[in-house]
């Protein structure tokens, strides 16, 4: 009987280390964008098997949201989904949708709605908003400062993309309130980084 417990007692301690020694590991390929702060994830691993393609259009970008005392822009992690939209769109949604708790401010305009978001052969970035993209933007010369810049470097940080211009329902804009003028390409803003 002794020798019985003992045996029982060493198969259960054999199978916890053989519990214990196994894991599963989620991979994450990187993409030459990483250095613009891009992330591509094999969610293959993560869906063991369900559904593969479902995996393939999820992207993992940086974007960018004033800080606390609107002084900076500082980098948020935001995961986005391009079987719903392209990866320019999702980019600057994420920005109208707001940052996560403690990772900045959100600053796009309220009841502003992004129209397009188009890449041209130049590598310019035209965004188009809706008119409440000015007429509900109410900051001053540091606020339109942060937000153009949280445009511009959100979208500038595709590698793809060097400049940015912007436009209110189908129309170029010159300035959102007077401070910075928007009538050329912006681009990107290391200023407030």
């Amino acid at each position: 009987m002794k020798q019985l417990k003992i045996i029982l007692a060493m198969i259960m301690i054999l199978s916890l280390l053989l519990l214990t020694g196994c894991s599963s590991t989620k991979k994450t390929e990187q993409s030459p964008a990483d250095n613009q702060g891009i992330k591509i994830t094999d969610n293959n691993a993560a869906n063991n098997g369900s559904d593969a393609n479902q995996g393939k259009n999820i992207q993992k970008i940086i974007v960018y949201f004033p800080d606390e005392n609107g002084e900076k822009l500082i980098s948020s992690n935001k995961i986005i989904d391009l079987a719903k939209s392209d990866k320019y769109t999702a980019a600057v949604q994420s920005l109208i949708d707001g940052p996560a708790a403690g990772q900045g401010i959100a600053i796009i305009p309220k009841n502003a709605k992004l129209l397009s978001v188009k890449v041209d052969n130049n590598k310019i970035a035209s965004v188009d908003f809706n008119k409440n993209f000015r007429s509900n933007f109410s900051g001053g010369s540091t606020g339109e400062l942060m937000l153009i810049g949280s445009i511009v470097d959100t979208l500038t940080n595709f590698p793809e993309i060097t400049a940015v211009r912007f436009y209110v329902e189908g129309k170029p804009l010159d300035s959102l309130s007077g401070h910075m003028d928007l009538t050329m390409p912006i681009k990107r803003m290391k200023n407030v980084l």
